[in-house]
């Protein structure tokens, strides 16, 4: 399960994301370049598929943001 503040990179472009919330049952990844304007949505299976394929990269948690 994962947890809001968590922040992901994608491989194809080294992109961060960050999960900031839920949409309809889906996982809201929003950017963290403030000049891409373009959310990522996805289910968490769908993420746990992205990662295990290594197309999304789990950077830290929150725990780790703070500190």
């Amino acid at each position: 399960m994962f947890e809001k503040g968590q922040r992901f990179e994608t491989s194809h472009d080294n992109e961060s994301y960050e999960f900031v919330g839920k949409w309809s049952g889906s996982m809201v990844l929003a950017p963290e370049n403030d000049e891409n304007a373009e959310v990522l949505i996805y289910t968490e299976g769908e993420i746990n598929e992205l990662l295990d394929d290594g197309k999304l990269k789990l950077l830290n948690g929150p725990e780790m943001m703070m500190g």
